[in-house]
């Protein structure tokens, strides 16, 4: 019952420096946003690898897979974003983020539960459109094309890792 009860504790630790995260934002204060982003981050990556997921004979090529999607995303950010960003502190912080962003993704990913993959990959669309929008060029209507696949991003994460948490049970 304390693992489960220290599960819960991560999932909801998560969720509220992601809503952190959120109140940043809407002050357009990019560090202290980054930084609650980060947190968070972090604790999804620890949740998703203590549920460690099952290992069948065709993981390994399957991590591959997603281990070269992850960093050609990172790569693509890296190539397109960082060269305008302009002041090293923030791009460090960028970089940072965007390392933890994507381990995640890809935690989340390895467990083959289709909320966690969706939501994942929802979550790093939208800080993707966030990182366009902020440094490449304005896009019309970003608001939207920035929180909707946020918002359900993290919907899915949390109705995955409810899912995960109950087959553990």
């Amino acid at each position: 019952m304390c693992a489960l009860w220290k599960r819960w504790w991560a999932l909801a630790a998560a969720l509220f420096f992601s809503f952190l995260g959120d109140v940043m934002g809407w002050q357009n204060e990019l560090i202290p946003q980054i930084g609650f982003f980060a947190i968070a981050q972090i604790l999804y990556i620890i949740i998703y690898s203590v549920l460690r997921p099952p290992k069948p004979s065709w993981q390994k090529p399957v991590r591959a897979i997603l281990l070269s999607a992850v960093l050609l995303v990172y790569g693509v950010a890296m190539y397109w974003i960082f060269p305008r960003v302009g002041d090293r502190f923030v791009s460090c912080g960028i970089a940072v983020y965007a390392v933890l962003l994507l381990g995640m993704c890809y935690a989340a990913c390895r467990h083959r539960n289709a909320f966690l993959i969706l939501g994942a990959t929802l979550f790093v669309i939208s800080d993707f459109i966030i990182g366009i929008n902020a440094f490449v060029e304005r896009i019309p209507h970003a608001h939207l094309c920035i929180m909707v696949p946020y918002y359900l991003g993290q919907l899915l994460l949390y109705v995955g890792t409810l899912k995960l948490f109950n087959a553990r049970r």
